[in-house]
């Protein structure tokens, strides 16, 4: 089966820097929002935060299902970034520690590179191109607030933990890509994107992506590492 049918933007150009732009001046002004409306509990923000994830989801099946653009090669909320975004709306409800350690080192990593070099596997007619910088922009701010907003840190590590429990997320999605001929998580065929972690064909580009993986999750454990460190030898 063919699998490369996903439209890619140039990173920097004229219509990738206004998608930026425009997502970091939104990201910005929805973590400001708590400290300026004092009336607003973050309690009460964090589900406005999850409401807005769910409704981006809930359109973006809604307008490929009516336009006809719904298959089950594309539309299955099965790759990555799609799974981090459910796994963020849930935090955003029980703020349960592991969950938040999937969401911090799977949300950065998926929505660093997606808007560095963005790869539209629905296309980009119509919603379809906005659901696309709101799912991964959405990533990065849910990433930014609950560790300005809910004092999330990563637990000493955490990141070879979560390393651990993706190898099994990557299992699922394989049999899951065998089992009805798809290529969730780009395990199949490479993304055509250009981006420098994708090293060959397949299968060596999975190596790749599995050096990258561990070599992300750790640099993200880094800001905190001191912390923990200081954190430790005080209660000790």
């Amino acid at each position: 089966m063919q699998f490369d049918t996903s439209i890619t933007l140039a990173t920097f150009s004229p219509l990738w820097w206004e998608s930026i732009l425009w997502i970091g001046a939104s990201i910005y002004l929805l973590i400001q929002v708590p400290k300026y409306l004092k009336n607003i509990k973050i309690k009460q923000y964090d589900f406005f935060i999850a409401i807005l994830l769910i409704a981006n989801l809930c359109i973006e099946q809604l307008y490929n299902y009516y336009n006809g653009l719904w298959n089950i090669q594309q539309n299955i909320p099965a790759h990555l970034c799609s799974i981090s975004t459910f796994l963020c709306i849930i935090y955003l409800f029980n703020k349960n520690q592991l969950l938040g350690e999937f969401v911090y080192y799977w949300g950065l990593l998926g929505g660093i590179h997606a808007l560095l070099t963005p790869e539209f596997n629905n296309g980009i007619k119509g919603y379809n191109f906005y659901s696309y910088f709101i799912e991964h922009a959405g990533l990065l701010l849910v990433v930014l607030y609950i560790i300005i907003h809910n004092g999330f840190k990563p637990r000493p590590k955490s990141w070879l933990v979560i390393f651990g429990y993706s190898q099994l997320v990557v299992l699922s999605v394989g049999i899951l890509n065998y089992a009805i001929d798809t290529n969730y998580m780009f395990l199949r065929a490479r993304p055509a994107a250009n981006n420098p972690f994708i090293i060959g064909d397949w299968p060596f580009y999975l190596i790749s992506f599995e050096i990258a993986a561990i070599f992300h999750f750790w640099l993200f454990y880094l800001p905190f590492a001191r912390k923990n460190k200081i954190a430790n030898s005080a209660l000790s």
